[in-house]
């Protein structure tokens, strides 16, 4: 990375690009599609994804009230590596830090709680076009991006080379 690009980009971010050949080393902002070989589990509705944020809290009616009081139990914001799909190539992007959250955890906090017990997901699907900002690296002659940030621009859904969920594939080979 350039001395003028580390002083430019410690001062303001990058213009995002959606064309591989004007990502370089140090920190980017980059568009593309999300693809995933081995997607996620989300935890409440159990749909294949990249990532997702999960929420979970205990609704309490109280005899004093007749509103509820809303008391939140656990948040959870994980990722899969996957890569990004650019004009002119591809970026394997590398989640800021592994999440131990799973279905199961959420299904132990349910049964734990029982019937007042709610919890929300907000997931990324496989083919979604995605915003990121992170840190490039070349690693094992990889271009490699350490996410710190991600936001979905579009939540479509592309089959080509994506993983799809598992009850859309078992109807259509019926």
């Amino acid at each position: 990375m350039s001395l003028k690009r580390s002083i430019q980009t410690f001062f303001k971010d990058p213009e995002p690009t959606d064309k591989f050949s004007e990502v370089e080393t140090g920190i980017n902002i980059v568009d593309g599609i999300a693809k995933i070989e081995e997607p996620l589990r989300s935890p409440v509705r159990g749909q294949n994804c990249i990532g997702y944020h999960y929420q979970s809290y205990l609704v309490i009616q109280s005899r004093r009230s007749p509103q509820p009081t809303v008391q939140k139990i656990r948040e959870a914001e994980v990722y899969s590596p996957f890569d990004l799909e650019m004009e002119g190539g591809t970026v394997h992007v590398i989640p800021p830090k592994p999440a131990k959250f799973t279905r199961e955890t959420h299904m132990d906090l349910k049964q734990h709680y029982g019937n007042n017990f709610h919890g929300v997901e907000d997931i990324i699907l496989p083919g979604a076009k995605v915003r990121l900002k992170g840190k490039m690296k070349i690693i094992n002659g990889i271009p490699t991006l350490k996410m710190s940030l991600i936001s979905v621009l579009e939540k479509q859904i592309m089959t080509k080379g994506v993983v799809g969920d598992r009850k859309k594939r078992k109807k259509r080979s019926l």
